[in-house]
């Protein structure tokens, strides 16, 4: 049996806000967490403290974002990372970013017959980014 690198299967979406508030916003995001992050995260979104939360966030953020191309008013670039993403980025483009991610993550590939995610946790994610 041959060997097989994870990294090869890896998907990244290429996600854009035509229409919106935000057209012209680029982000590239992974489509495909380990497991004991999606745990993670789920654990920290159900909980009831707002800590807990904003840790979900956290690390949503910094597994999930590859790179964007937001610059700051001076045309520096804004770090794709999660303290950037949670203290510079706008709560609804969050928000709006988690929404469309999720949307893909939970598209079967062609290989599959059924979706393989939680959507209900990822829709408790992004509604906990617009309100964070």
């Amino acid at each position: 049996m041959g060997k097989f690198k994870l990294s090869d299967a890896e998907r990244v979406a290429n996600i854009t806000f035509d229409g919106t508030d935000f057209d012209g916003v680029e982000v590239k995001c992974s489509l495909d967490l380990p497991m004991a992050v999606v745990l993670d995260i789920q654990r920290l979104s159900l909980s009831d403290e707002d800590d807990d939360k904003q840790q979900a966030n956290k690390i949503w953020c910094d597994k999930v974002l590859k790179s964007w191309n937001l610059v700051d008013d001076k045309g520096d670039d804004i770090p794709a990372n999660a303290k950037s993403a949670l203290m510079v980025a706008p709560s609804r483009l969050l928000s709006l970013l988690i929404t469309k991610w999720a949307e893909l993550v939970t598209e079967p590939s062609a290989n599959l017959s059924k979706a393989q995610n939680d959507t209900s946790m990822l829709e408790e994610l992004a509604n906990q980014s617009s309100t964070n």
